[in-house]
């Protein structure tokens, strides 16, 4: 059985550089169960999601996180939101996409929603004839404005995300770190090893970055969760149809509603619309 899905973080004090590990089998392994794509569609599919969840390490306790990416070229509706305690949620858009895309055309929001409820951050960016694998990256360079590069493992479910912190200031000198490139580039025999490996036990992971001289600051949790319920579809259904429920409800009086992110099936009675 797959433990439950982990994001790691760590300091690369020396280098100055924090290093975040996803460690997604689990998660991916249960995403494969909701949405029914095949082959090089869900390659693409697993890649977002791995390229987009090291991302977590930025939000702050209540904070949570959106993207909404809307290729025409080609055409497909993939969203994401997760929050700072790794509960995520995932809709891709039509169901039976199976084609992978090498390059995108199309626009990418994210929108950043805060704990003390004030307008939430928002970034639209414009992608034309992005290669997939760096829409992620993109949204790392032009949006959250970091030094940072996230690397997806062919080998398991599982990414890195690299970041450089600002230069040191020691004694009123300014101690510069080795460029974000340079420093990926050392590491990335150790990262090979790392997905090779494949584990999900806490114990070796820690112990693998812990060897290479990096310390553990902690680890979150990353699992599917969809806050749907019976409640809010009848709400949701008192919006849209209330005025004109004839159209809605059958002879008998009831109608049948599946969420689009868990596929869980709701029946709604016409008198729960009355009450």
């Amino acid at each position: 059985m797959l433990a439950v899905s982990r994001l790691y973080s760590f300091l690369d004090h020396k280098n100055g550089f924090n290093v975040n590990f996803l460690e997604g089998q689990k998660f991916i392994h249960d995403l494969v169960l909701l949405h029914p794509m095949q082959g090089t569609g869900f390659a693409y599919f697993r890649d977002t999601v791995l390229g987009l969840m090291p991302m977590i390490f930025f939000l702050k306790p209540g904070e949570s996180l959106g993207l909404y990416l809307d290729s025409d070229e080609p055409y497909f509706r993939f969203k994401i939101e997760t929050n700072s305690g790794g509960h995520t949620r995932t809709l891709l858009i039509p169901e039976e996409f199976n084609s992978f895309p090498m390059k995108i055309s199309g626009q990418v929001r994210v929108s950043k929603m805060y704990s003390n409820n004030s307008a939430p951050y928002t970034s639209m960016l414009e992608l034309k004839e992005v290669a997939s694998r760096d829409v992620i990256n993109k949204i790392l360079a032009e949006s959250y404005q970091t030094d940072s590069e996230v690397i997806v493992a062919e080998i398991a479910d599982q990414s890195v995300m690299v970041t450089r912190l600002p230069p040191l200031n020691s004694k009123s000198t300014l101690v510069e770190t080795p460029a974000r490139k340079e420093y990926i580039k050392k590491q990335s025999h150790f990262f090979h090893e790392v997905f090779e490996t494949a584990t999900d036990d806490i114990e070796k992971i820690v112990k693998l970055f812990e060897d290479r001289g990096l310390a553990y600051l902690g680890s979150r949790q990353i699992s599917f969760f969809c806050p749907c319920s019976h409640e809010r579809m009848v709400m949701n259904l008192k919006g849209l149809y209330s005025g004109d429920q004839q159209e809605l409800f059958s002879e008998k009086g009831e109608v049948e509603i599946k969420c689009d992110y868990c596929r869980k099936v709701y029946i709604i009675k016409e008198s729960e619309l009355n009450q």
